[in-house]
């Protein structure tokens, strides 16, 4: 029996450890200013309120990145910031100095641990051998169960907002990511740069010079 049940086994460890490394990350709610400014904003200041320098760094990366692959003009807080993210009064004159139209704000909202059951289920292996007593070879197979067990998701949300940067100065599109199982901040920010600016951009809000 041991025979058919390694092979299994294996399978199971490696099945695990890759499901264990997937992320998975869903636009769950959106919202757009149904009077937002009729001129798209094209020059737009990254801020991530985060408090590691290295997090906070890679995050704003990432949606600058996705922003010019969109062709729109985007800067990373950090670099006119390096230490940490500006405060209110910091960003106002960094917003009037450099002439942004717009200021989008990532932040994380909650997190969270859900768990699910994961059934077990019966399988069968060939299982393969010589008879001693005739040389010939013989084919069976044998049934094998993996038990069911409980795995645990760690979700964490995540909100962006885009500020119009004008007389009003007021929160023109939002949106909230749930991340499943973040693996790496460079992962999630990754995923979550490539599901809002997209969405961003779609909305109209935001375009190309």
């Amino acid at each position: 029996m041991s025979i058919q049940v390694r092979p299994i086994r294996r399978w199971l460890l490696v099945a695990g450890l890759f499901l264990s490394a997937c992320t998975s990350t869903t636009l769950v709610n959106m919202w757009t200013d149904p009077d937002a400014p009729s001129q798209p904003l094209n020059n737009v200041l990254v801020v991530t309120l985060r408090k590691n320098s290295t997090a906070r760094r890679l995050w704003e990366d990432g949606f600058v990145k996705s922003l010019r692959d969109h062709g729109v003009s985007a800067t990373p807080s950090y670099a006119l910031f390096p230490d940490a993210a500006p405060d209110t009064a910091a960003l106002m004159g960094a917003v009037r100095q450099k002439g942004f139209d717009a200021v989008l704000v990532a932040h994380e909202l909650s997190a969270s641990t859900e768990t699910r059951y994961v059934p077990g289920y019966l399988s069968a292996e060939p299982v393969t051998f010589v008879s001693p007593w005739t040389g010939h070879y013989y084919t069976y197979f044998s049934r094998a169960y993996a038990p069911g067990y409980v795995e645990a998701d760690r979700v964490v949300r995540y909100e962006s907002e885009l500020w119009e940067t004008g007389e009003n100065g007021r929160v023109v599109w939002s949106g909230t990511t749930e991340s499943i199982n973040l693996s790496s901040t460079a992962q999630v920010n990754h995923e979550i740069a490539d599901i809002i600016v997209p969405a961003l951009v779609r909305s109209g809000v935001t375009h190309a010079h």
